[in-house]
């Protein structure tokens, strides 16, 4: 596909986009009085998933609710946004040809920023642990990656924003988890950029209504930048990829990790056999030596670990996002 093409075609996904998200237009208020579970620590260790985890979902109502949001506020003010499934069609067919054409792995990722100056658990070592301690944690990339108060990491992937699991910050029931402070660069007592407060953060209708863990993504929006820098970050390729993040295994606090082959399972997954343990949820799985974000660890089993592939679909979702709440 010529440069020429990729553009003609990205534009037409951008207006898809521009045409879905039009549908309801932007966040609309809904309410107050959000539930939370407060407290630092309290993702659980162990997540019920559905059966056919990565099957394709029914209907185009059940899709749309994929990419539909809801936003809270500290102070528990609740927002939404709906994907109309009608216009979810449009979108979609764009996305089919952009498959098919070959468009989908060579999504442009953001540059990083360097700073001025069954039963499911993410908690799954396969075999040897073969994790290692990351001891500088302000060097770049590490310092794009920090702990979260709830008991999980995330990724910075712009200056404020923080991308990582939708059960890092919701329990897939209608709850919220209110201690979202995020600490980039922590390592065990140290906070050398010290403990960001939040100010919002979104994630999708089909996780935080459903638990559907095809849709186990969020963004969290901070009150101010750690430090000025973040990760770059684009749609998923192949090959070799790291995750990096604070297992609760470990010295409370540090960063380890790991690195092996992902491979895409299903349209929504990423499955790979790299160490994990809980608190590692929400982790980037990440490329070019841990520069670039191309997923989102979730889960683990006996024989594998996965997470929420970043395809066209959730790309376009996060900028949205991102762009509605900079």
């Amino acid at each position: 596909m010529n440069t020429t093409g990729k553009v003609v075609l990205m534009l037409s996904i951008a207006a898809a986009m521009d045409v879905a998200v039009a549908s309801d237009g932007m966040f609309k208020q809904v309410g107050s009085g959000a539930r939370f579970i407060h407290g630092d620590n309290v993702v659980p260790a162990q997540l019920q998933a559905p059966a056919g985890l990565e099957r394709k979902l029914a209907t185009p109502r059940e899709r749309a609710e994929g990419l539909s949001a809801v936003m809270v506020t500290p102070d528990g003010t609740v927002y939404e946004s709906r994907m109309d499934p009608e216009a979810l069609a449009v979108f979609e067919k764009a996305l089919r040809e952009l498959e098919r054409l070959g468009g989908m792995a060579d999504m442009p990722a953001s540059e990083p920023v360097a700073a001025a100056g069954g039963m499911l658990s993410p908690q799954t070592v396969i075999g040897t642990d073969n994790r290692t301690q990351v001891t500088n944690t302000t060097a770049i990339p590490n310092r794009y990656i920090g702990h979260i108060a709830s008991g999980c990491t995330g990724t910075l992937i712009t200056p404020k924003h923080v991308l990582t699991a939708g059960h890092c910050v919701s329990n897939g029931a209608g709850t919220w988890y209110s201690s979202l402070g995020f600490s980039a660069g922590r390592n065990g007592s140290s906070y050398p950029y010290g403990t960001t407060a939040w100010t919002n953060v979104i994630t999708t209708s089909g996780w935080h209504n459903s638990g559907d863990f095809n849709h186990d993504y969020a963004l969290i929006t901070l009150a101010s930048a750690p430090h000025g820098g973040n990760a770059g970050w684009g749609t998923f390729g192949s090959g070799t990829h790291r995750i990096a993040g604070y297992p609760g295994d470990k010295a409370s606090g540090t960063m380890w990790e790991h690195s092996g082959t992902v491979s895409t399972s299903g349209s929504y997954r990423l499955c790979y056999t790299i160490d994990t343990a809980g608190g590692q949820s929400g982790s980037g799985i990440t490329n070019n030596s841990g520069a670039t974000v191309r997923g989102i660890h979730t889960t683990g089993s006996s024989s594998q670990n996965c997470g929420t592939r970043i395809t066209t679909a959730v790309y376009n979702q996060i900028q949205t996002w991102i762009s509605q709440y900079p």
